[in-house]
């Protein structure tokens, strides 16, 4: 997978939670809290995430996911 399909991935899991304004862009440097995410939003993406990339995301790590580029980068370094 390229960062670009992983990014677009990311997106679409991220624009399904979003409650304030689905509409608007989202950049790799946006904040989930930015989006409207709070942290059990957080949670629901990441398992969306684990199931869509099939990979594990550590009870440890889920603190480290500030940015939407966190995600993306942790997903890459997954597969």
């Amino acid at each position: 997978m390229t960062v670009d399909q992983v990014a677009a991935d990311i997106e679409q899991l991220t624009r399904k939670l979003m409650t304030d304004d689905p509409q608007r862009p989202i950049a790799a440097d946006d904040t989930f809290v930015e989006l409207g995410l709070d942290s059990l939003k957080l949670v629901d993406l990441l398992g969306a995430a684990e199931v869509h990339f099939d990979i594990e995301v550590p009870d440890e790590e889920v603190g480290n996911f500030v940015r939407v580029r966190d995600l993306t980068d942790f997903v890459l370094a997954a597969k």
